[in-house]
């Protein structure tokens, strides 16, 4: 279940008030034009926009006040944000250790990553060698 309590979210003049639940194992689809707040929301519960007023709630454990890391919620974002000078490997590296120094096992868990989104044989490609299908699964 996530719930947001009373949620005020503030991004400039911008603002979106917020207080529903989504039931557990239901399914949502944020849809809206330009400028409704889709990303102002989605960045709330993925950490990237902490509430201006009220709390969001998974279960009920609190997360507003939980780092990105620690939530049970990622966001992937539209561009992908990957370092078009690194390989898809290095890229998944980040993710482990900023300086790209892997033990045996940290290179083991990006290899397997990669495998499970079909993108072994992709490892040592960088982005723009990349369909954009494919550079998202990366970010993944």
């Amino acid at each position: 279940m996530l719930r947001f309590e009373n949620v005020l979210l503030q991004q400039g003049q911008f603002k979106l008030r917020v207080d529903w639940t989504l039931p557990r194992g239901a399914r949502l689809a944020v849809v809206g034009p330009s400028g409704a707040g889709k990303s102002t929301l989605l960045s709330a519960i993925a950490g990237f926009l902490d509430p201006y007023e009220g709390c969001i709630l998974w279960e009920t454990a609190r997360i507003d006040d939980q780092p990105p890391a620690k939530r049970p919620v990622t966001m992937l974002f539209q561009d992908h944000n990957l370092f078009g000078h690194l390989t898809a490997a290095q890229n998944v590296s980040l993710g482990l250790n900023p300086s790209l120094k892997l033990n045996a096992e940290q290179t083991q868990s990006v290899e397997g990553a990669l495998d499970r989104v079909g993108l072994g044989n992709y490892a040592d490609r960088r982005p723009a060698a990349l369909s954009g299908g494919q550079q998202g699964r990366v970010a993944l």
